[in-house]
């Protein structure tokens, strides 16, 4: 299924201006966490270059991919925010922590010059799915206004990485567009064992200081 959506969002490069295109390509890679963000841009950076468009339009077409991902990073914001506080206000007791106690480990990021430069830098690196960090952030819930700053200058450098190797050969194209999907999939599946694993730490020190009292 998921297959068929991302064959179906990249054959939109050729009936939709570029503009647009990647526009509604960086949002729906950003919500559908299995399309991958590399071919997307890579796609738009290889149409870019037959196109005839210079290097320099890459850049616009960069902060109009940002736009498109910020938005649907948003999306996944709230919606991880509001499923983490239901799960954790219903079921929160099994693992004897509250929708409260995530709430303040995300506050602990309060919005000064270091934070803003980890969460950029963290969004910008290549390897790592936007979605997993979209994720994440919601789960935490660091302040919104951290998270969306850096979400956009961040996603502007790292596809206007993208956007560029896509738009320097074919050739890279295909070669990394073909490893992209697997590449997210194991980063994404890391992320969901790393904060079971978290969950399952935090259950069991509270168990192991519960019994001693």
């Amino acid at each position: 299924m998921f297959t068929l959506i991302e064959t179906f969002v990249l054959n939109l490069v050729h009936t939709l201006p570029l503009k647009l295109f990647v526009l509604i390509g960086s949002f729906i890679e950003e919500v559908i966490a299995p399309v991958p963000a590399l071919a997307v841009m890579l796609a738009t950076g290889s149409a870019a270059q037959i196109q005839g468009l210079s290097p320099s339009d890459l850049i616009s077409l960069a902060f109009i991919a940002a736009f498109g991902k910020t938005i649907g990073a948003i999306l996944v914001y709230y919606i991880t925010g509001y499923a983490s506080e239901f799960v954790l206000t219903k079921f929160g007791w099994l693992f004897k922590i509250s929708a409260e106690e995530v709430e303040a480990l995300g506050q602990k990021l309060t919005g000064d010059k270091k934070d803003y430069l980890l969460l950029t830098v963290i969004r910008a690196l290549p390897i790592i799915p936007s979605s997993v960090v979209s994720l994440g952030c919601g789960l935490l819930q660091i302040p919104f206004k951290l998270f969306l700053v850096t979400t956009f200058i961040g996603t502007i450098i790292r596809d206007g990485i993208f956007l560029y190797v896509g738009y320097s050969g074919v050739t890279i194209l295909h070669q990394l567009a073909t490893r992209s999907t697997d590449i997210e999939s194991y980063l994404q599946t890391l992320f969901i064992a790393v904060v079971v694993i978290g969950f399952g730490y935090i259950y069991y020190k509270r168990s192991k200081s519960g019994n001693k009292s």
